[in-house]
């Protein structure tokens, strides 16, 4: 993963925002791609391509820091309203993380998302998990490529994508924003804080499995992950050699990956939310942490 970048004195009138480094890659971003729509590797439609291919979607909205630094809050704009939240810019969404957010010191890496809000035509905002999910959808699907659209002929930049590249793009907002509608009256309530850990490695290991595997259908996909969880337990059961084991928990823990992608989640908020959820439980039944301790058989 890259480094977030320090924010800077504003660019041309055509690419007025800092642009996002949420992956790694041959060409940097913000460097000439003379395949893209516009030509600049930061151009709102060419992030929304290259989201589409690393298993995200883009949204254009405002995106903050909340009080305390560990999350963000998104606004985009709400139903009836045409224009664009002030200062909004294209935004990665991951599962229930984005990339960006504005802060004191520059453009943050990725949040958690702690909650979605609507901006009304009179400069009102909302929390989008006030409306009917039908039209929380509605509105984050307005916030993609259309949104995006809009907001690269404001810069000056081609709105020209082709038919396959739309494709791509719609299909990427039609898997991510309805779970995402779903999510929003919960983001708070479900949200911790990352491990101390740099979990950017954990989220590349993850953007590898994807230029590995590539994303499959979710029911072969979660096909294939239970047959190697089956094996790895029968190799267990059966006392197999170390070197066997590691080979079954390895493409266990290979699938688990991919299933992430395939979800469009974020492996290493999941991960984290897992962490978290089971030390809440063993604080709270037993008032410390407390592993368990596999029982000595007597003598």
């Amino acid at each position: 993963m890259s480094e977030p970048r320090a924010s800077g004195p504003p660019r041309a009138a055509t690419t007025a925002y800092a642009p996002l480094s949420p992956y790694d890659g041959d060409v940097p971003w913000g460097s000439t791609d003379p395949g893209g729509p516009g030509g600049a590797r930061d151009s709102p439609l060419v992030l929304a391509l290259c989201a589409a291919e690393y298993a995200d979607v883009c949204l254009v909205g405002r995106l903050t820091e909340d009080e305390g630094g560990d999350s963000c809050a998104l606004e985009v704009a709400g139903p009836g309203n045409g224009a664009l939240p002030p200062g909004a810019r294209p935004v990665v969404v991951r599962g229930t993380m984005a990339y960006g957010a504005d802060t004191r010191e520059g453009p943050a890496g990725w949040l958690p998302l702690s909650r979605i809000a609507v901006r009304g035509e009179d400069g009102s905002s909302g929390d989008l998990a006030g409306l009917g999910e039908v039209s929380r959808v509605a509105v984050l699907e307005r916030a993609g490529l259309d949104a995006l659209t809009l907001l690269a002929g404001e810069r000056g930049e081609s709105t020209v994508l082709g038919a396959e590249q739309r494709r791509r793009v719609r299909a990427a907002e039609a898997e991510a924003l309805g779970p995402l509608a779903r999510a929003c009256g919960d983001l708070a309530r479900t949200m911790v804080a990352l491990p101390d850990d740099d979990p950017r490695v954990l989220r590349r290991v993850q953007e590898r499995c994807r230029d590995l595997y590539g994303r499959l259908e979710p029911e072969r996909a979660l096909s294939w992950a239970l047959e190697e969880l089956g094996e790895l337990s029968q190799a267990m059961r059966r006392g197999e050699s170390t070197v066997r084991l590691e080979e079954e928990l390895g493409q266990v823990l290979v699938w688990a990956l991919c299933l992430a992608n395939i979800t469009r989640t974020d492996a290493s908020h999941a991960f984290a939310k897992g962490f978290a959820g089971e030390r809440e439980r063993q604080l709270r039944k037993y008032g410390t942490v407390k592993p368990y301790r596999r029982a000595v058989l007597p003598c």
